[in-house]
């Protein structure tokens, strides 16, 4: 039978095939080489954590993200949320959160400077006056299981880190969300090798940056959110630093423990993936086209192919490999839901035609030297 399909048939079924078989096993071996969290640490006496949470216009996520760190197994504890601009009312909801918990803070950022963007400049601004032993920075969209603190802690004195970064899992509740966050998980969790991140003979660097645990005497070294003030991607930037200075970082698997809803909206999933991009692609922006071809092909296949074989009389011979091409994607999607818990629901077929868009505008944006838009203010532009 395979032998009466052209030979166009059979590269155009096989590549995505093997793509998703290889992406799928690189998901297992990724999750067993990424390091795991420490249990909770029985302290004598705790090291004393300050964690910092910026906030532009985060009204719908900052209630759950504070309850969610306020509700830590920790003793020695602090919140401090920097209300950067909001206009929705994020600062109030903080305000009235503070009435009744001593250890919740809200300050307000100051204007915004020259030569910086806002998500650093405000954290520069909040950790001013911080003399805590370690500064958690976390995302507003990020909820924390109540051991998350202590287990991170705990790993980040028992090796010593520098920077403690960690692999939350990543929620996806609507349609927009399902077709495409699983896409780039795949794409990000399967390509990504952690044993060159935390390698220190390596420079190679990566760090999730909805939760950053630095020691204070780390973050003080590499000089803080001022040496990376024009950074739109400014984890990648502090991980990088850590290493160049020769301390160590970490990378954990936290699936269990974080839990993060990056983007709930088409909109916010453009604009978001379209910010990452923009800088990730750095010089190579030229292969961008390239790349989205690649990731058309196989996200976009397996499901219309089979489709395809069945109902068309012309194409029932490629309907046997058309089934086990899409085996291998539902295989792919089986691995990235039970390694790093991200939905297996989803249409992959526009997620990764989405995706394939965003490479392409955000390659072309680098390249005429056009900034992003996120969240009411133009970053990344030439």
């Amino acid at each position: 039978m395979i032998s009466s399909i052209p030979v166009w048939q059979l590269w155009f079924l096989c590549t995505p095939l093997f793509a998703h078989l290889m992406m799928a096993l690189l998901l297992c071996r990724n999750k067993r080489r990424t390091q795991r969290l420490a249990p909770a640490g029985d302290f004598a006496e705790p090291p004393s954590v300050m964690v910092l949470i910026p906030a532009r216009n985060e009204a719908a996520n900052i209630e759950g993200c504070v309850a969610s760190v306020l509700a830590q197994r920790y003793s020695r504890l602090a919140v401090r949320v920097i209300d950067d601009h909001s206009t929705d009312g994020t600062g109030d909801l903080v305000r009235a959160l503070c009435v009744d918990e001593p250890r919740l803070a809200v300050i307000e950022a100051p204007t915004l400077p020259p030569g910086w963007l806002g998500k650093a400049h405000a954290l520069f601004a909040g950790t001013r006056g911080v003399g805590a032993d370690y500064l958690l920075f976390l995302d507003a969209d990020m909820r924390l299981r109540e051991d998350a603190v202590g287990r991170a802690v705990a790993t980040a004195q028992a090796l010593g880190t520098g920077l403690l970064t960690v692999v939350p899992q990543l929620l996806a509740g609507s349609f927009w969300e399902r077709a495409v966050q699983p896409v780039v998980a795949t794409l990000l969790f399967s390509l990504l090798d952690p044993v060159r991140v935390v390698d220190p003979h390596s420079s190679f660097a990566s760090a999730n940056g909805p939760f950053l645990l630095f020691s204070r005497d780390a973050y003080e070294r590499i000089g803080g959110h001022q040496a990376v003030a024009a950074e739109v991607v400014e984890d990648l930037r502090l991980a990088e630093l850590v290493k160049r200075a020769g301390l160590r970082l970490g990378y954990h698997h936290g699936i269990e423990v974080t839990r993060l809803r990056m983007y709930d909206s088409l909109r916010g999933i453009l604009s978001g993936w379209g910010k990452n991009f923009h800088v990730a692609l750095g010089r190579g922006r030229a292969l961008a086209p390239l790349l989205s071809l690649l990731i058309l092909w196989v996200f976009c296949v397996p499901g219309p192919a089979l489709f395809l074989a069945i109902l068309w009389p012309a194409a029932r011979q490629a309907l046997p490999l058309a089934a086990c091409t899409f085996g291998a994607d539902l295989l792919g999607r089986l691995s990235l839901a039970v390694n790093y818990g991200v939905t297996p629901r989803g249409a992959r077929s526009l997620g990764g035609a989405v995706v394939a868009y965003i490479l392409c505008m955000s390659a072309y944006r680098a390249a005429i030297g056009k900034s992003v838009n996120w969240r009411g203010r133009s970053v990344g532009g030439g």
